[in-house]
């Protein structure tokens, strides 16, 4: 399940569907203790579809945050 979830997002982040990027990646951090492949997807989107400025580093951005927020709500709720 972990790999075709980590195949969606290399497809999603090629095509630069962000939002379906987020949606998988919102799915395979909660299931999995350790899904780095959001954060790497967030660095290839930027690599890929960048701009120039701050707006080159959203891709980046929501993905720590939203690891970061998926993981406090994981300890949260289960406990």
């Amino acid at each position: 399940m972990r790999v075709a979830i980590d195949i969606a997002l290399f497809i999603f982040v090629i095509n630069g569907w962000w939002p379906l990027v987020i949606v998988s990646g919102i799915i395979g951090a909660w299931y999995w203790p350790h899904f780095a492949e959001l954060i790497v997807a967030g660095i290839a989107y930027d690599a890929l579809f960048g701009m120039v400025g701050a707006r080159g580093w959203i891709g980046t951005i929501v993905s720590i945050l939203l690891y970061t927020i998926i993981l406090s709500i994981k300890k949260f709720v289960r406990r």
